[in-house]
């Protein structure tokens, strides 16, 4: 399903799995600066290495994270299948601030995003955006042309298609990170971009 991304009309593949609870155990006890944007260069056969590593970095044991390690490597191998040959950065974030607030694109060729705790990023669809807005810096209420952006649930991975995408120039998909301050909430984000 995932490889549908490379179809050129489609900006996003949604994959809608069921929260783990063995992930989430694992992740409770995770605090907001305890991977505060760490990220790295990746590949397909080094990339559990780097998973590890980057957890060792923090002071966090890698076998504590067992479930959630091989769940980042299930999700990664599909990610490297429709990736290419391209240089990928494996990046993990826990955060309890607001981070890209404002509707934006990436200037990637592929991202994939999973948050598996606290809110998910928020999406619009093509036709709830007005691009020129956001191409000019509007303000997010008129970059939304109706009704509410629709969320990434916990769990949920998505591979979003940048701009940078051959053929995608100008049409990346638009997305933020949901507000978070203030709330108690502390969110756990897995990326990988190309």
């Amino acid at each position: 399903m995932l490889h549908r991304i490379l179809e050129p009309e489609v900006n996003l593949v949604l994959w809608q799995r069921s929260p783990s609870s063995s992930i989430a155990r694992e992740l409770a006890s995770l605090q907001a600066s305890d991977l505060p944007d760490v990220r790295c260069p990746t590949s397909q056969a080094s990339f559990e290495t780097d998973i590890s590593e980057l957890l060792q970095q923090r002071g966090l044991d890698p076998m504590a994270f067992e479930d959630w390690r091989g769940d980042m490597h299930r999700l990664a191998r599909f990610y490297f299948a429709v990736s290419g040959e391209r240089e990928v950065t494996l990046r993990l974030v826990t955060t309890d601030d607001d981070d890209c607030r404002r509707f934006h694109f990436d200037r990637t060729h592929l991202r994939l995003l999973c948050t598996y705790r606290g809110p998910g990023t928020e999406w619009l669809p093509d036709e709830q955006v007005d691009r020129e807005a956001q191409r000019t810096g509007s303000p997010n209420d008129a970059i939304i042309r109706f009704g509410e952006p629709s969320v990434f649930q916990p769990f949920w991975a998505g591979i979003l298609k940048g701009d940078a995408f051959p053929g995608n120039t100008g049409h990346g998909l638009i997305h933020r990170s949901p507000a978070i301050a203030a709330t108690g909430q502390t969110r756990v984000l897995f990326c990988l971009d190309s």
